[in-house]
């Protein structure tokens, strides 16, 4: 439920002006509501309401979205009380800075369907736990928003299909909320290998960082015992809703806040979390952004099925595409110390995170989040590329590695005002992260998978198909967002 009320931007500008009439003294707008004094008049704002006010939504994105004149975020949601309360006070922090006057209006809910039902947003963005990014998106969707949806994308391949279908039926803007395709040498290196300067492509390979790492590891044992032992939920906190379509558990601090995407309840580990980054990249590169591979196997390290943490923290997952290309994804300690220079290829044999593309001519990779480029010939990377034969998404932000920044927001804005597709839509973002999907179901399987990547089904093996949707705990299921939905707001 809403504590604030906030006063639409549209209406703002017609109460104010039916007072200016009114009044026997003139009635006067500060400047910054009329978009002077280098601001952006509210009309052509695009407004957000945010659901998902842990660390990455109420920081990472709310601090990209405050970077734009043109964007303003006017409503929080979360489940935590603490969370959303937090949001709330950076929010008015920041334009009561931007504005030049004390700035109040920010609402908070509790309740996602509360926040999206508001009339005067734009745009819904989404930084809840994995198993939350789907049901708001499509509810959104429906109710005529845009939205720009955290990575991983989905829980289940089959919610991605499901998304993907809403986002193209609706005509609604979707971005998954990752920087990769808005960084500057991510953007060389995907150019580079379209262009063909390693020759044909033979394989990639795709390094992860290791899974199953607590935020309280500095815990002393009794501390640490207690962390990840059932105990009642702290008050402020829906659990109920936070669990939502997952399987009713107790409350355990260790699998809720910053810790969820280490159980299988909640997201699917590493695979799915560092996965949305590298294997994007890997799809990209590749060019087969909307079709997938046609074979997979792997082996994981899995804890038991019952373990506070039980997704795979290191694993080697091979996969095959239909035109020959092998793909390995993987994460775990390698043999080389990561500090280190070291001449070669080095991607897969740390623990950080990268990728490297082999081709018969040679190979470039990228190692470490947003690392520099290294190619078997340094001529290769200073290749002159052909632009108009790659045609590769340039976005109008294109982002230093080094800035500490993304522009996944500002392309969204952007696409939101042209409704062209942003870098990295629905049906991209899907295909992207169904690849870990699949690799987790043949690593808990232990057998060698084939995949239809058309029909998005495996080949001869119902047991494995059954593993692409999961039953959903009511009332937190796909099947009841109509009803949800009012028809008259």
């Amino acid at each position: 439920m809403s504590t604030w009320r906030y006063v639409s931007r549209r209406a703002f500008l017609k109460g104010a002006a039916a007072a200016a009439g009114a009044a026997a003294a003139p009635y006067v707008l500060p400047s910054s509501a009329l978009g002077l004094a280098g601001a952006v008049a509210p009309s052509n704002r695009v407004i957000y309401g945010y659901i998902g006010c842990g660390n990455h939504g109420a920081g990472w994105n709310f601090d990209q979205v405050f970077r734009y004149a043109d964007a303003q975020i006017i409503a929080v949601c979360d489940v935590d009380l603490s969370h959303v309360q937090n949001a709330k006070k950076r929010v008015d922090g920041h334009y009561s800075q931007h504005f030049g006057k004390d700035y109040q209006a920010c609402t908070m809910y509790g309740d996602f369907r509360e926040l999206i039902h508001r009339r005067d947003l734009d745009v819904v963005g989404i930084a809840t736990p994995d198993h939350w990014h789907v049901i708001p998106a499509i509810m959104a969707a429906k109710a005529g928003k845009d939205v720009i949806g955290e990575k991983p994308m989905t829980l289940t391949v089959a919610e991605g299909r499901i998304l993907s279908d809403v986002m193209k039926k609706t005509g609604r803007i979707f971005q998954t909320a990752s920087e990769n395709r808005s960084i500057d040498s991510y953007i060389r290196l995907i150019e580079l290998i379209r262009g063909g300067v390693v020759g044909k492509l033979k394989h990639i390979e795709a390094r992860l960082p290791i899974g199953n790492g607590s935020g309280r590891v500095g815990l002393d044992a009794r501390a640490l015992a207690k962390y990840q032992s059932p105990q009642a939920p702290p008050k402020g906190l829906n659990y109920e809703m936070w669990v939502g379509q997952a399987p009713w558990m107790p409350y355990i601090p260790a699998q809720s806040h910053g810790n969820f995407r280490w159980n299988l309840a909640f997201s699917g580990g590493v695979i799915t979390d560092w996965g949305a980054h590298m294997v994007d990249l890997a799809q990209w590169g590749h060019n087969t952004e909307h079709t997938g591979p046609v074979e997979v196997e792997g082996k994981g390290d899995f804890p038991p099925r019952n373990a506070v943490y039980n997704t795979a923290p290191t694993f080697v997952v091979r996969y095959k595409y239909a035109d020959g290309v092998t793909m390995t994804v993987s994460a775990g300690l390698g043999d080389l110390e990561s500090a280190k220079h070291h001449e070669g290829p080095v991607v897969g044999r740390t623990p950080e995170p990268g990728i490297r593309f082999e081709g018969d001519e040679g190979w470039i990779e990228s190692h470490g989040w947003r690392g520099s480029l290294k190619a078997s010939r340094r001529p290769m990377l200073d290749a002159v590329i052909d632009r108009e034969k790659v045609k590769l998404y340039r976005p109008s932000e294109i982002v230093g590695r080094a800035e500490g920044k993304g522009g996944e927001h500002r392309n969204f804005i952007d696409c939101v005002k042209s409704r062209q597709p942003c870098y990295a839509p629905a049906e991209t973002g899907h295909r992207t992260i169904t690849i870990p999907h699949i690799g987790n179901i043949a690593m808990l399987l232990g057998r060698k998978l084939r995949w239809n990547p058309a029909a998005e089904r495996f080949v001869g093996d119902p047991e494995a198909d059954t593993m692409l949707s999961r039953k959903q705990r009511e009332p937190w299921t796909i099947a009841n967002i109509d009803s949800w939905i009012r028809r008259n707001s």
